[in-house]
């Protein structure tokens, strides 16, 4: 064996090791990326996939090993390819996303990602094609919705807390401002509650402020409109685009749902269950949050005055030029 054939023999032995050493690199990305929640794919010009982890493809219930070579077109429904390629068509021209956040419809329901995506360069410098990742934050969005709901939610009624309650008064109060559609607000109280607590203890009265949250929020069930507790035994109600014949007609159905709950309460003037007093505000234009709650508060102080177990109702104007009984 000549010198010149011991070269060429040391050449394959390195170039077989070279290769081996590249086939277990292979295998070793393949599996981190197929244990970890991530997508990670590599795709050329014309849109076809050269890597793809498995995670990814398989929440679409597509083995990863038959996407290579084949577009998202050969793989998604329609929309989902299209949209898909017009990412891709945007990274080709030179974009590199940096971090975005995105929800895909996938198997089991939609999942959120946040992740990057920039273009590979070719031999002269032009993309070559995409090459994104993204990791999968459905889990942790899920728990900022859950922490933002109890945030937001009061434990006792289940209804949106005084927080919540003052957020939506201030979005509602500015978008009727700007289309000049009325905006109704009912301020609730429970009767004599304080006398239901001392007769039959604060579990008891923890159990019937829940049970008229509830009868609340049946009363107005429209998906804007918004049922919280003000504090202690006041509940609202805030109805958006909603006159004061709309308002009425949510008040009588809240008084008719508590009194149909009956609720034992033999310190109520005589009634025997328990009633709330309502009093309703509507509003037509600019006004500030605290100038409409006010103005509710004094048709709920009035509602008490004569006689309670009733609703009244006033005009936003000031001051009110109109008050009806119910």
């Amino acid at each position: 064996m000549t010198d010149e054939d011991d070269e060429i023999a040391r050449l394959r032995a390195r170039v077989l090791e070279l290769e081996t050493e590249l086939e277990r690199e292979r295998t070793r990305i393949e599996t981190i990326f197929a244990n970890i929640p991530a997508t990670f794919y590599v795709k050329d010009r014309s849109g076809r996939y050269r890597y793809g982890s498995p995670y990814g493809f398989a929440m679409f219930g597509v083995d990863w090993r038959t996407a290579y070579g084949r577009t998202d077109r050969d793989i998604f429904p329609p929309e989902l390819a299209a949209r898909f390629e017009a990412s891709d068509q945007r990274i080709l021209q030179g974009h590199t996303v940096k971090e975005d956040s995105y929800a895909i419809p996938v198997l089991g329901g939609p999942r959120h990602f946040r992740g990057v995506r920039f273009p590979i360069p070719g031999p002269d410098g032009e993309a070559a094609g995409v090459c994104g990742f993204a990791v999968d934050v459905t889990d942790r969005i899920e728990m900022e919705r859950e922490l933002e709901r109890h945030a937001t939610t009061d434990a006792l009624t289940g209804l949106a807390n005084r927080r919540k309650l003052d957020e939506v008064l201030e979005t509602e109060i500015a978008r009727a401002a700007r289309t000049g559609e009325p905006l109704s607000f009912l301020l609730c109280d429970v009767d004599h509650f304080k006398d239901f607590n001392d007769a039959y203890g604060h579990a008891a009265g923890d159990e019937c402020l829940a049970a008229i949250g509830r009868a609340l929020a049946d009363a107005a069930r429209r998906p804007a409109d918004v049922a919280a507790r003000y504090g202690g035994e006041e509940l609202a109600l805030v109805l958006p685009e909603t006159s004061e014949e709309g308002a009425a007609r949510v008040a009588e159905a809240a008084l008719e749902g508590t009194r149909a709950l009956r609720i034992q309460h033999d310190e109520n003037d005589g009634h025997g269950i328990v009633t709330i007093s309502i009093g309703v505000a509507t509003v037509v234009g600019a006004w500030a949050r605290t100038d409409l709650v006010e103005l509710a508060d004094r048709a709920l102080y009035e509602a008490k005055a004569l006689g309670r177990n009733r609703s009244v109702a006033v005009r936003g104007e000031h001051p009110p030029a109109s008050v009806r009984r119910g």
